[in-house]
C-alpha cells in the first residue's frame, strides 16, 4: 500500500533520476505510514498525567468530581428559569457534564454571552444526539430540522440546550464564575447585542470594537 502520509522516516532511500525524477524506496514495515518525528512531547504528557492520576488515586478523583457534579446541579436547581435536562432520575450516577436550557433564552444567544461577557465557554446545539435532546426539550424527536435555531430571539423557545463540562482538574473558582455568571444573565440579560452570523450567534461588531477601544 502507498504510504498513508509521505516524509521523512517513511522512507529507506531517496534518489534523483536522470530525468528529474525522483525514486522513493519506501519502508516496508510500520514506519511506511508514519513519516515525521515521534509525537515525543505527546508520550511524555501522557505518562506524566498517567502517574499523577495513579497517585492520586481513582477514588479520590471520582469523590471530586461528584462534589463539582452536586455543586453545579444545587446552583442551577436555585435559578428558576433553568431546566437541567436528564434522561435518568436524580440518584443516577453522573459524570462531570450537565444539559439545560433557559426560560426565555435561546441557548445559542446564552451560549455567547456566557462566552463574549464572562469569558466562559460552554457548549449549545445537540451535542450528536438530535433524537433524545429533542426529545428532552418536549419537540418532535425526528423532527429534521437544523441543530438549534440560532437566528430565534432570545425570548423564542430554545430548539437546541446548553452543555456544561467540567471534572477533578476544575477548580472551585471557574465552578463559582460559571453559577454567578448564569444568575446574572437570567437576571439582568445580556449587556451586548448580538446577531446571527453564519449560523452561529456572535457579538454585535459594534460591540466587539466598542471593548477593543477601551484598551
Amino acid at each position: 500500500a502507498e504510504p498513508y502520509l509521505a516524509g521523512g522516516g517513511a522512507s529507506r532511500k531517496v534518489a534523483r533520476r536522470a530525468d528529474g525524477g525522483v525514486d522513493v524506496d519506501w519502508h516496508t514495515t510500520a514506519a511506511r505510514h508514519e513519516a515525521g518525528s515521534p509525537n515525543v512531547i505527546g508520550v511524555y504528557s501522557i505518562a506524566s498525567a498517567c502517574k499523577a492520576l495513579t497517585e492520586v488515586g481513582f477514588e479520590g478523583l471520582v469523590a471530586r468530581e461528584q462534589e463539582l457534579v452536586g455543586r453545579v446541579r444545587e446552583g442551577l436547581a436555585e435559578v428558576p428559569e433553568v431546566r437541567v435536562l436528564s434522561l435518568f432520575g436524580d440518584d443516577a450516577p453522573r459524570v462531570g457534564v450537565i444539559s439545560f436550557v433557559v426560560r426565555g433564552w435561546n441557548s445559542s444567544h446564552f451560549a455567547a454571552a456566557l462566552s463574549a461577557e464572562y469569558g466562559i465557554g460552554v457548549r449549545d446545539g445537540l451535542f450528536c444526539a438530535h433524537p433524545l435532546v429533542r426529545t428532552l426539550l418536549g419537540s418532535d424527536p425526528q423532527d429534521p430540522g437544523e441543530c438549534g435555531a440560532p437566528e430565534a430571539e432570545p425570548g423564542e423557545r430554545s430548539l437546541n440546550a446548553i452543555r456544561v463540562s467540567f471534572g477533578a482538574g476544575t477548580p472551585d473558582e471557574h465552578i463559582d464564575r460559571f453559577l454567578r455568571a448564569v444568575s446574572e444573565l437570567v437576571r439582568d440579560g445580556a449587556r451586548w447585542n448580538y446577531r446571527t452570523e453564519d449560523g452561529r450567534c456572535v457579538p454585535d461588531r459594534g460591540e466587539v470594537d466598542r471593548v477593543r477601544d477601551t484598551f
